[in-house]
């Protein structure tokens, strides 16, 4: 009897644009954008004290997911990224050895609040992506506070 463990490559992570998403369309027209996020953990440390500790990933999206992240994500802009890892390793100039370990973006949710129509900067945002290529929005500002079960 054979059994085999299931292979799982999900991540989920939530964080802030470190700088704006670097845009390209490639020679068969797809569209790709990369992008870093900052992912802040507080902890408290043996002394009792409160810590924080960043970390940084680097994440690509592809076709209708990288424009509408070229389009609307800036750098500081909150976003929860949903996809799973890739790992890829090249020789660079020097000869030496390279390896990356990146998130390979399926959804990402853009989690700012949007702006009202009396801010300068108002351009719709939608709130999310996904690898199907649909955006999907809902306009959650126009439910009363009291409304929200939590």
């Amino acid at each position: 009897m054979d059994i085999r463990m299931p292979s799982i490559n999900k991540v989920i992570i939530t964080g802030n644009l470190v700088r704006d998403p670097e845009n390209r369309i490639l020679e068969n027209g797809t569209q790709l954008a990369k992008m870093s996020i900052a992912n802040n953990q507080r902890f408290r440390g043996r002394d009792g004290e409160w810590q924080e500790k960043t970390c940084f990933v680097d994440v690509i999206a592809w076709r209708r997911t990288a424009e509408l992240i070229s389009e609307f994500g800036r750098k500081g802009s909150p976003v929860l990224i949903e996809g799973e890892l890739t790992y890829s390793s090249w020789e660079d100039r020097d000869g030496n050895k390279r390896n990356r370990v990146e998130i390979n973006a399926r959804r990402v949710q853009f989690l700012e609040k949007r702006r009202g129509p009396e801010s300068p900067a108002s351009s719709p945002q939608p709130e999310q992506t996904d690898g199907k290529d649909q955006a999907r929005s809902g306009d959650m500002d126009s439910i009363p506070d009291d409304d929200i079960p939590f």
